[in-house]
């Protein structure tokens, strides 16, 4: 009789696995720990181009009065002008200043004039007037350096002015043109060095005679050489 085989023993189960706590293990102190990794620059921003300006338009030059001087009125007492400036200055230093204001103060003047001087030669021949005999006179000169060229009334001012001159000194009038005189022919045979020779006319009696027949222009001109001739 046979004996029953023995059955075979069952296999053990696994052992359980301990439940994952929320403590992470704890790392190895022999193994380094890795370095923080470096944060990471801020990314500038491109700057974007301008745009290119646009090309200026040209504009033509305008005219600009010329600045008026300071005329040294100030309560301080600080102005470029007045007495108070002038007597704080050596007394050589305000002979040159004042020197040099009066010779300042003449060449606006003289300049003033002469601009008037042209505007009426300019306009004289219209009014009925010599332009050369209306510069030539002394009066009228005189007149002139009381008108401002840059006045809004200048014009009318003139034309009274020239008119006046007129009215007051006829001689002012323009003359109607009178043809040349053709010379005259030489005398025949020699001339004698006995005879007495006839002096030369003076400036003034050149400028009276000239006055006489009308050439204003030749009388202005000689008029002109006899100031030069008394400065001399």
């Amino acid at each position: 009789m046979t004996t029953p085989a023995q059955p075979a023993p069952a296999p053990q189960p696994p052992a359980p696995t301990p439940p994952q706590t929320g403590t992470p293990p704890a790392p190895d102190p022999q193994q380094p720990q890795a370095a923080p990794a470096a944060p990471q620059a801020p990314t500038q921003p491109v700057p974007q181009s301008a745009p290119a300006p646009a090309a200026p338009v040209p504009t033509p030059p305008t005219w600009q009065p010329p600045a008026q001087p300071a005329t040294g009125n100030s309560s301080d007492g600080e102005g470029d002008g007045g007495d108070r400036d002038l007597s704080k200055l050596p007394q050589w230093a305000q002979r040159e200043l004042t020197k040099a204001r009066e010779e300042a103060a003449k060449y606006r003047v003289r300049a003033r004039t002469e601009t008037v001087q042209r505007h009426a030669y300019a306009v004289a021949g219209q009014l009925g007037a010599n332009p050369d005999a209306l510069l030539g006179s002394v009066a009228f000169a005189q007149a002139a350096e009381q008108l401002d060229p840059n006045a809004a009334d200048f014009p009318a001012r003139l034309a009274e002015m020239i008119q006046s001159a007129l009215a007051a000194n006829p001689w002012l009038a323009a003359q109607p043109t009178t043809p040349a005189t053709p010379p005259v022919p030489p005398t025949s045979g020699g001339q004698f060095p006995g005879a007495p020779q006839a002096p030369a006319p003076t400036l003034q009696q050149q400028i009276a005679e000239a006055e006489a027949k009308g050439d204003w222009k030749t009388a202005r001109q000689l008029k002109t050489a006899l100031m030069v001739q008394s400065t001399q």
